[in-house]
């Protein structure tokens, strides 16, 4: 049995991530769970702790941001020395019913990257308003076309690493929000590391409020633009 860590940041997720952590539970009972908790107001560190599952592990940290939660999760679970890291949301939308599979594709296949894809045959999005959808469509076509990414979904965080592309993602450094998503693929795909993706269907969150922005839609764009210079 593979060694996996999954990791999943938090802020102000109470509602969605015991259900959440409830579900892995059952699915993958020897995956050890690393919640980053950007010191959430609404109490999600506590609840957490209150649960008393054993292989649970709960971060708090004084700052904000989904990539460097991200990365500080990553050093985390690369420290238990783990063969395979899970990324996913906490808000439910990211189903863990497809942790199974995902995870057994990756240790049979020798993957290194596993992306939870809503772009290929079999994936879709549930309830998302067409502004979302737009958005993310544009964002996918734009990285591809800049980076000759092969993937058709580079903007999902669901997500398995294996160690090698683990610490390539940890190159990026700068990539304090949505941005790291596409900086890790970026490092990922250029160091010629084997990738594929899984069809899932995205859930919108029903519970809590999207933490997406227009100032991280800006960054990100901003980001792209970076990384087509550096390219």
């Amino acid at each position: 049995m593979a060694n996996i860590s999954i990791i999943i940041p938090t802020y102000n997720e109470r509602d969605n991530v015991v259900l959440l952590i409830e579900q892995i539970v059952k699915l993958l009972p020897n995956s050890k769970i690393l919640i980053v908790d950007d010191n959430s107001p609404d109490g999600t560190a506590e609840v957490l702790r209150n649960l008393k599952i054993p292989n649970l592990t709960v971060f708090v940290r004084n700052e904000r941001g989904l990539g460097s939660a991200l990365r500080y999760g990553i050093k985390k679970a690369l420290e238990l020395e783990t063969e395979f890291i899970v990324t996913m949301d906490a808000d439910l939308s990211h189903d863990p019913i497809y942790l199974p599979q995902m995870t057994k594709i990756a240790i049979e296949g020798k993957y290194d990257l596993v992306i939870g894809s809503r772009y290929i045959n079999g994936g879709g999005i549930e309830n998302w308003p067409l502004s979302r959808r737009i958005i993310s469509r544009g964002a996918n076509y734009l990285f591809r076309l800049i980076s000759h990414s092969p993937l058709n979904d580079n903007t999902s965080n669901y997500r398995v690493y294996s160690r090698k592309a683990a610490l390539l993602a940890l190159d990026c450094e700068t990539a304090n929000g949505y941005e790291f998503q596409i900086c890790s693929i970026f490092k990922i795909i250029k160091s010629n590391l084997k990738v594929i993706e899984y069809p899932i269907i995205f859930k919108n969150r029903k519970l809590g409020k999207s933490k997406l922005r227009i100032s991280e839609i800006l960054n990100w764009f901003l980001y792209i633009i970076k990384l087509s210079l550096s390219s």
